[in-house]
Order: C-alpha cells, then sequence, then structure tokens
C-alpha cells in the first residue's frame, strides 16, 4: 500500500539462482541476501515482507514429508535390535509389565489346565457313549440291580473326581501333609485366626462329600449326561484348584498363589451358580465350598501378606 516499486526483492540478471533450503534461507536473508538469490533492500517499518515463491514450496514440501512419516512407537525397549525396515525394537515389553516374568512357567501352568481339562471331557464324552451300555448289561442279570447301581456309581466317580481329579493333571500334584504343613507353620508366619493343621483334612473331606451330592442331582437332573455345561464348569474349578495346588505346595510360588486365588474363586461361584440354575438344592449343597474356599482365598492374601511378600508372577530364575 504506497510502498516504493523498489522494494520488491528482484533477483539480479546474471546470478545464478540457488535452490536454499529452510533454514538456508533464513540465514541468507540475515546477510541481506533474497531466498531466491536476490538482494535484499530495507523496508518500510510496519510492512510485512512477501515470502518468495520458492521458499513458500518449499515450506510446504517440509510440512507435508513431516506429516506423512511414521511417528516412532512408544514403547519400553530392552535393548533389542530394530526390526529391519519397521523401527520397532524386537524386545518391546508392554507398558505397564515386568521385566522379568518368566512367560514360560505362566504359559506351563496355562497349558496343564487346559490339558487336564481335555482329558476330563474326554473321559465325561466316554462315560456317556459307555454308561448306559454297562446298565443294560446290568439289567440283564437283575432288572432291580441298575436303579440301584446307578445313583451309587455316578456318586462313586464324581466323589472320585472331588478328591482325585488331579491325576488327570500333566503337573507335580502332590498334596501337602501334616508332617509337612507343620514345618511350614514353623517356617512361615501365620494369622492368629488360621485354623489347626488337623482341622483342614476334615474340612476338605466334607466339602468333597458335598460336591459329590450336588453333582449326581445335577446330573439326574440333565437326564443322566455327563458331558453338560454346569458340570463342566464344576470340573473346570478342579482343574484349577489342581493347578493351584502345585503352584502353592509344589512350587512354592506363594505370591503366584496368591494372586491365582482369584481365577480359584471366581471358578467355584461360576460352578454354584451354573448348578443353581439347574437345581437349586444343587447349588445350596455347593454353597458351602464358596464359603470355605473365600475363607482360604483371605488365608492365603494373609500368609503372604506377613511374610516376605514374593512377587505375584512367576520371576525368571
Amino acid at each position: 500500500r504506497g510502498a516504493p516499486r523498489g522494494d520488491r526483492l528482484q533477483p539480479r540478471l546474471g546470478e545464478r539462482h540457488t535452490n536454499m533450503s529452510v533454514i538456508g534461507a533464513a540465514g541468507a536473508a540475515g546477510r541481506g541476501v533474497g531466498a531466491c538469490g536476490g538482494r535484499r533492500t530495507p523496508r518500510a517499518p510496519g510492512i510485512r515482507p512477501k515470502v518468495p515463491k520458492c521458499l513458500a514450496s518449499q515450506q510446504r514440501v517440509r510440512a507435508a514429508v513431516s506429516r506423512a512419516a511414521p511417528r516412532a512407537p512408544v514403547a519400553r525397549r530392552t535393548g533389542a535390535p530394530l526390526l529391519p525396515g519397521r523401527g520397532v525394537s524386537v524386545g518391546v515389553v508392554a507398558r505397564g509389565l515386568p521385566d522379568d516374568v518368566d512367560w514360560g512357567q505362566v504359559q506351563g501352568y496355562v497349558y496343564a489346565t487346559v490339558v487336564q481339562f481335555g482329558l476330563i471331557a474326554c473321559t465325561l464324552r466316554a462315560l456317556d457313549f459307555a454308561f448306559p451300555k454297562l446298565l443294560g448289561v446290568l439289567g440283564n442279570v437283575n432288572s432291580a440291580l441298575p436303579a440301584k447301581a446307578e445313583g451309587v456309581a455316578v456318586f462313586l466317580f464324581f466323589l472320585f473326581m472331588a478328591f482325585r481329579s488331579r491325576i488327570f493333571s500333566p503337573l507335580d500334584n502332590r498334596r501337602p501333609t501334616l508332617k509337612g504343613e507343620s514345618k511350614e507353620i514353623a517356617e512361615r508366619k501365620r494369622p492368629g485366626w488360621m485354623p489347626p493343621p488337623i482341622a483342614f483334612p476334615i474340612i476338605w473331606s466334607t466339602i468333597g462329600i458335598l460336591r459329590a451330592t450336588s453333582s449326581l442331582l445335577v446330573w439326574k437332573a440333565l437326564g443322566g449326561k455327563f458331558l453338560v455345561w454346569p458340570l463342566m464348569v464344576f470340573l473346570f474349578h478342579l482343574c484349577i484348584g489342581d493347578t493351584w495346588n502345585s503352584i502353592n505346595n509344589v512350587d512354592k510360588e506363594y505370591g503366584v498363589a496368591t494372586l491365582s486365588m482369584v481365577f480359584v474363586v471366581g471358578s467355584v461361584y461360576s460352578a454354584c451358580f451354573s448348578y443353581w440354575q439347574v437345581s437349586q438344592r444343587a447349588g445350596m449343597i455347593l454353597a458351602p465350598s464358596c464359603v470355605w474356599i473365600s475363607i482360604a482365598s483371605f488365608l492365603v492374601f494373609s500368609i503372604w501378606k506377613l511374610n516376605d511378600r514374593q512377587p505375584l508372577y512367576p520371576v525368571k530364575k
């Protein structure tokens, strides 16, 4: 607006046009040279200088390239080399997880539980096929025998599963003895409200009988089938309990056992709810198992809290 024509930047004739970068252009401007090679002339105060076309085009290209460039992944690295062409570290660790987790041991516990449950499911499928035929054979010998033997056989089967389901587990599932429990009590602190060691076999024996009785009622209510959803949920709870026993009593991973009690408690309540949906009587009979395992979970947490508080995950050796 009223500025003299000479204020415009005009490149000199014969001077070679140079393609300078944004930084070079700024430096050149500070020395009195235009962005496209021309001489900068003084400007009237209050007049905003015009940006040369070549400099504006370079700025637009740089902005487009910066927007299109991929950003570096936000992750905590372990020093592993980068994948070629991807910019992602092989040893990237998920944020919030410690570096010393023994994932192999975690997978071993999960696989053992799945394998045990699969073997039990195959056993139930075999019983659905063979048990009616066996009752038919007994009926040919004595017509009154199948009615009497049916309930007893099913009760004994579920009683066996309540106490010996660990035979299907690939893990070492030795149960603690009274001598070993007394020794462990002397080595590790226990809360004052903990029951005496002699009480545990009595409590678990009662729980096993209640489990077998409730399972028999569910089996009858579902038409004498073994491979049914409520019984599968209950037996999956037994698989989780067997894996927990290996973690706590064999591997002595007390921190992992404390965290794993979440799965034990959740599975027993799921089993009780499944039984309740089929037979309220069966659900009420299984309910004491929920109460006792809830108490046992708080006992495990209290023992872990009173002692060295091992990590809640398996640590790499």
